[in-house]
């Protein structure tokens, strides 16, 4: 009896999983491309692979001169290829997960304590690094990789390495630094020589010289709801943790051999190092830097989807975005890129949605959320203007009684204190966003120049109430300057002779 029910269980339990492990069928995957398309449709140039369980890859793009052959800048997607990288030096006897990175770049050292760094808490984003230490030099791209890893001997840890999951580019600067040491390769020819080459990634690129020449998507920035072109800069120092360069269909090979440990037949990394780097390895905690994760380690965030393991990272740049993930139980992945990135939208919305579906949700209703978000910001941006308007308009009106104004309440609280007002306001509103915001995202003050790259709409508006209060301010001074009247001298009384007694007119010689 006992055996029986054995039997039965096990095989109840053989049952539930083919169900729900069940590679994803045909008919999903052609309906969650087709939603896909429909919601990437309208949206900025976008390019998008998906792989089968069968070795099948269906590409696609949208939007004009965009083939699935396109370059585009993958950001943070990037430090999967430098973690690969590691692990095939680890592989080879030439680096240790657990040796401190000191043994490699001897002069590492940061402003906390002295406690080793590993190899492995960098990979693992546990090096006690706070995110702002690696945001500070995204818009110095002339600063160079060793200047940039160097730059950490200011920087003190918030926490003790291994302890804490905190998101830092710099962990994958300084593995990418590393790599280029103990390989006696610069990061990009190693990476060409044992990734690149191997995978067939023909059309992914190291600089944005070699992908412009190729028909790099260039991206663009939003204001008010208006496409703006701005040329990104290269920064090769940034190579190994956000500047790599793809397209849909090299992905689509790099996504095939993190599947399946392969690609026709190569395999630059051995399947158990892989299940190591698809592993969870540390909790994120409260560090949301890459949705739909709970874990990550090795480049990679792992989580649930539609109760579904899933493998993923996404990458951000100023006007990129970039997804990338599988289902190990479904076995099928998918890719999307796109060359815009506002703030104010879920940019990576299309790529989870496709994947929830191949995961065994159902397609979600797709709604307009560029129109409604970038409408409520005109709508702002309207309302900021009137009520501009409105007030000079009564600050007209209220000059034709200047003169009166300052004959009965004083220069100084008519005019001088406004002044001082409204610059304290526009100085105010000022540190508030450029020296608050800057400190609570990037660790420092946030320049005009970056602000404006990352949300322009917010920029303008911040800006033009910056101005409005000091010119309303300088305009008042100015006219109850020029309309002063100067205080009236009282009159001096004429002089008279004193009174004199009636005896004294003719005194007595």
């Amino acid at each position: 009896m006992t055996r029986r029910i054995r039997w039965a269980a096990a095989a109840i339990a053989a049952v539930t999983l083919a169900v729900f492990a069940a590679p994803a069928s045909a008919q999903t995957q052609d309906t969650a491309v087709s939603h896909l398309r429909e919601e990437l449709a309208g949206g900025p140039p976008s390019s998008y692979a998906l792989v089968a369980a069968d070795g099948t890859v269906t590409t696609g793009a949208v939007g004009s001169d965009v083939t699935p052959q396109s370059p585009f800048l993958l950001g943070s997607l990037s430090k999967s290829f430098t973690a690969l990288a590691v692990m095939q030096l680890v592989e080879a006897g030439k680096v240790g997960l657990d040796t401190p990175i000191t043994a490699y770049l001897p002069w590492f050292r940061t402003a906390g304590s002295n406690d080793p760094i590993t190899v492995r808490q960098l990979l693992n984003q546990t090096s006690g690094l706070p995110t702002e230490a690696g945001t500070v030099d995204l818009y110095e791209p002339e600063t160079t990789l060793e200047q940039r890893v160097r730059a950490l001997a200011d920087v003190v840890p918030v926490s003790r390495p291994g302890t804490v999951f905190h998101y830092c580019n710099k962990n994958y600067a300084t593995l990418g630094l590393m790599v280029e040491q103990v390989s006696g390769q610069g990061y990009a020819d190693y990476l060409k020589a044992h990734v690149l080459a191997p995978l067939g990634m023909t059309r992914t690129f190291t600089t944005l010289a070699d992908a412009r020449r190729e028909g790099l998507i260039e991206g663009s920035s939003v204001l008010f709801g208006l496409n703006v072109p701005i040329e990104t800069p290269d920064f090769p120092g940034a190579l190994p943790d956000g500047y790599l360069v793809s397209t849909a269909e090299d992905l689509s090979h790099y996504l095939t051999f993190q599947m399946t440990g392969a690609y026709r037949g190569t395999r630059p990394l051995s399947a158990e190092s892989l299940r190591l780097m698809h592993s969870a390895a540390v909790p994120t905690g409260e560090d949301h830097a890459i949705d739909g994760i709970d874990h990550y380690g090795f480049g990679w965030g792992t989580g649930t989807l539609n109760g579904q393991p899933v493998v993923q990272h996404d990458g951000d740049l100023t006007r990129y975005h970039a997804n990338l993930g599988y289902l190990p139980d479904r076995h099928v992945g998918l890719v999307v890129l796109t060359s815009r990135n506002p703030v104010l939208l879920d940019n990576g919305a299309p790529f989870h949605h496709t994947l929830a579906m191949l995961a065994g949700a159902p397609a979600p209703e797709i709604g307009n959320g560029f129109l409604l978000t970038y409408g409520v910001i005109d709508g702002l941006a309207l309302l900021v203007l009137l009520a501009m308007v409105l007030a000079t308009r009564r600050q007209v009106r209220r000059a034709r009684k200047l003169p009166d104004l300052v004959r009965d309440k004083g220069f100084g609280r008519v005019a001088v204190r406004p002044l001082i007002g409204h610059l304290v306001a526009a100085a105010v509103l000022y540190a508030a966003v450029f020296v608050g915001v800057g400190m609570l995202s990037y660790g420092g003050w946030l320049p005009v120049d970056v602000a404006f790259q990352t949300l322009p709409d917010f920029t303008v508006l911040v800006l033009a109430g910056m101005a409005f209060l000091v010119v309303r301010g300088v305009t008042w001074f100015a006219l109850a300057s020029s309309r002063r009247r100067p205080a009236a001298r009282p009159s001096r009384p004429a002089r008279t002779p004193p009174a004199r007694a009636v005896g004294d007119a003719h005194p007595v010689r």
